[in-house]
Formats: C-alpha cells, sequence, structure tokens
C-alpha cells in the first residue's frame, strides 16, 4: 500500500519565517513528521536545515550563535530604515538612511553584497546537494532571464536555497547557466502547489506574511509608496487564490514583524509554536480523515 504522505509549505516572509522554528517544534513533539518540505525565501533555508537533519532546537540554536557573528554584521540589516519614531532626531537619521538606499539602488545591483550572502548561506548549510538530505525537498525562484517559476529540487542545495531568497533590490539575483534566479515569493509565497506536485496526500501550508493594513493618502508620499503597497495587494491576492487548495494552514501572528528584524526571532519562534499548539486537535483530525479517505485509493 502507498504510504500516506504528509507535505510541508514553509512560506516567505524574511525574519517572519523563523515563526518556522517554532511550528517545526510542535509538530515534531505531536508526531507529525513531514515527508517532503517545500519552501520558499527564509522557509527555504529553514526548509532545507530540517531536510538535512537538524531538529527545530538545533537550528534555533545555530541561529542564536548566528546573531553573534561577524557574517551577520556584514548583512548589514541595521541599515534599514525603520518606522517613524516619536523622536525627531531619529526620524531625520531614518530619512537619510531611506534616501541614501534609494541612491544605491540606483547605482547598485543590490544593497547587500553577494559574499556576504554565500557567508550566510555556508554558516546554515553544508555543500551538499538535494540527493544528500534526508527528507525530500524543494524550493522556489523565480527565473527573471526566461519569465518563469522555477522549483529547484536537484544540484547544490547552497545555489537553490541562495536563489530562493534573493529578495529582488536587496540581494542580487542568482547566475545559473544562462538563468537569473530571485527570492520566489513573487510566484509562491507558500509552496503548496510545488509540495502537491511532489506527491503528498496532505498538505501544511505555513504563512508568515506581512500585514498590509489599509493607509491613507499621506501615507502615499512618492511613487516608490505607491508601487510598493501596491504590489503588497497583489501578492496577498495571489496568495489567498494558491491556499484555498491547502489541507491545513497554519498562520503565526507575525506579520508586523519586518523582513529585517531577525533580532526579533525569539518572538517569532514563539508566535510559531502557540499557533501550531492551538491547532494540534484539529490538524490531527484533519490528517486522519484524510488518511481515512484515501484508504482505498493507497491501496489500488
Amino acid at each position: 500500500m502507498k504510504k500516506f504522505k504528509i507535505g510541508l509549505a514553509l512560506g516567505g516572509g524574511g525574519a517572519r519565517g523563523l515563526a518556522h522554528i517554532g511550528v517545526l517544534r510542535v509538530l515534531e513533539k505531536n508526531g507529525i513528521i513531514p515527508d517532503i518540505v517545500t519552501g520558499t525565501s527564509m522557509g527555504a533555508i529553514i526548509g532545507a536545515m530540517y531536510c538535512y537533519g537538524l531538529c527545530a532546537d538545533e537550528i534555533e540554536k545555530k541561529l542564536k550563535e548566528f546573531m553573534d557573528t561577524d557574517i551577520y554584521k556584514d548583512l548589514k540589516f541595521e541599515s534599514v530604515p525603520q518606522d517613524k519614531s516619536k523622536n525627531f532626531i531619529k526620524n531625520i537619521y531614518n530619512k537619510i538612511k531611506q534616501k541614501m538606499i534609494f541612491y544605491l539602488s540606483s547605482v547598485k545591483i543590490a544593497f547587500l553584497e553577494k559574499s556576504a550572502l554565500d557567508s550566510m548561506i555556508a554558516y546554515f548549510l553544508p555543500d551538499i546537494d538535494f540527493c544528500d538530505l534526508k527528507i525530500p525537498f524543494a524550493c522556489v525562484a523565480v527565473d527573471i532571464s526566461h519569465n518563469k517559476e522555477i522549483v529547484m529540487k536537484e544540484g547544490p542545495i547552497w545555489e537553490a536555497v541562495l536563489s530562493s531568497i534573493s529578495i529582488p533590490g536587496v540581494m542580487p539575483p542568482v547566475k545559473v547557466k544562462g538563468h537569473i534566479f530571485v527570492d520566489g515569493g513573487a510566484v509562491q509565497m507558500i509552496p503548496l502547489n510545488a509540495v502537491r506536485d511532489m506527491g503528498c496526500d496532505f498538505s501544511i501550508g505555513v504563512d508568515v506574511s506581512a500585514d498590509i493594513p489599509e493607509i491613507s493618502e499621506n501615507d502615499l508620499r512618492n511613487a516608490f509608496d505607491i508601487t510598493h503597497h501596491t504590489s503588497d495587494i497583489a501578492l496577498s491576492v495571489l496568495k489567498q487564490i494558491q491556499i484555498k487548495d491547502a489541507d491545513f494552514l497554519l498562520s503565526p501572528p507575525v506579520g508586523g514583524i519586518k523582513w529585517f528584524e531577525l533580532k526579533r526571532f525569539s518572538e517569532c519562534i514563539i508566535a510559531g509554536e502557540k499557533e501550531t499548539i492551538a491547532k494540534i486537535p484539529e490538524l490531527k483530525n484533519r490528517i486522519k480523515s484524510k488518511r481515512s479517505r484515501t484508504f482505498l485509493k493507497r491501496i489500488f
């Protein structure tokens, strides 16, 4: 009889994706071990580490140690402008930083250096191929040279993960044999299609996307603000269409955390744990029901 396979699709969201660690920890404790994992962006990093054989506790330990390394400092996440502050001096400083980033975006291909990103991937993942993983894994990227989505499931892991996390404008695109890859979140924020295509019988999606607040006319200060907000809406609509076919969805409440706020990792992990703990009874019932409904199909 064909095995009943559980697929886990870990969504993208930068620092918010660290909630996946909390989700994995609770799933582990409840004996729900995915047979297939897919990831987008931060979901690709966490997913690859998990499929390599690291448990949630080990992933969290590695993350905590990473925050004290020179590699993290070289990423310069602290240079990203923060939200408006009540402090006048801080507001002026943030505006200067924002102007500088706009300037750099017009003269550089990305804000972050490729060498820093290569070091980050090397810190979290060994130099192995997909075939070396203990659990089947795939990650999603966009090939902007050929205008299509790519589900990566063979070759070097570091190359695929780096492609999946490469946020356009922030991180340099990854060039491989005539292809130019960027963050897969533009097409599959939660890679549910990918995990279903890999043969799972029950799909669990983890949504760690940002909240999209309603905004007033005063919030739209320039063309960048309008373009950015419109893009957020488009991605949100696409995500809602894609998650309709998920067998189960987990949505840790991390939408208010910025993609670059890695220092809030504990908050994200706890949010992932609480969301999963609250939904474990329902999740177990859904898995049991789907396993029963597919029993005959899996026999024949």
